[in-house]
């Protein structure tokens, strides 16, 4: 009777394969979502950077006032909602709500998952406006705050009455 010799793996090499891929996850696990909180925050620095930028332009080219607020549905500003997503319409009647007639311009979806996004501003109004006059933002200075939920930088982004820009890490939120 001939041997046929049968391909396959045995049980003790399944289970040590099983094992080091085990290992491996589990030393690579913690460093991922810390990859990803990272680059979470690094991608919201740079898109707050460019929609205030975009606001600050559509200011001057549109004559109207320009307001950045938090949203879900893209219909309603909404209060301390900056984790789903951001909106920037023009005002045209300045009541900071985005009416029927007016035009909206961007809308950007976060939904944060490593870190909670607020406004504070100077007026305690739950959005900021970009003035028609000069484009620039008075009255509406404050600051963007990232609180981080894993063990990367929070992160502060200080907007000023000339509507500059600057970034700081605060060692807590």
């Amino acid at each position: 009777m001939l041997y046929t010799k049968k391909k396959g793996f045995t049980l003790i090499e399944l289970m040590v394969v099983i094992g080091i891929i085990a290992i491996v996850v589990t030393i690579a696990l913690p460093h991922f979502n810390n990859f990803m909180a990272e680059r979470e925050r690094k991608n919201l620095q740079f898109t707050l950077f460019n929609i205030n930028q975009l606001a600050r332009n559509s200011a001057s080219l549109y004559r109207s006032n320009i307001v950045i607020c938090p949203t879900i549905d893209q219909q309603q500003c909404l209060a301390n909602m900056w984790n789903t997503g951001l909106i920037v319409f023009a005002d045209t009647n300045k009541n900071r709500r985005i009416d029927n007639n007016e035009k909206i311009l961007h809308f950007e979806q976060l939904n944060l998952k490593y870190g909670d996004l607020a406004w504070k501003g100077t007026l305690r109004i739950p959005s900021l406006t970009y003035q028609a006059s000069y484009g620039l933002p008075n009255g509406s200075n404050g600051s963007f705050y990232y609180c981080s939920k894993t063990a990367v930088q929070h992160l502060r982004i200080v907007l000023s009455n000339m509507g500059h820009m600057r970034v700081e890490h605060p060692a807590s939120c």
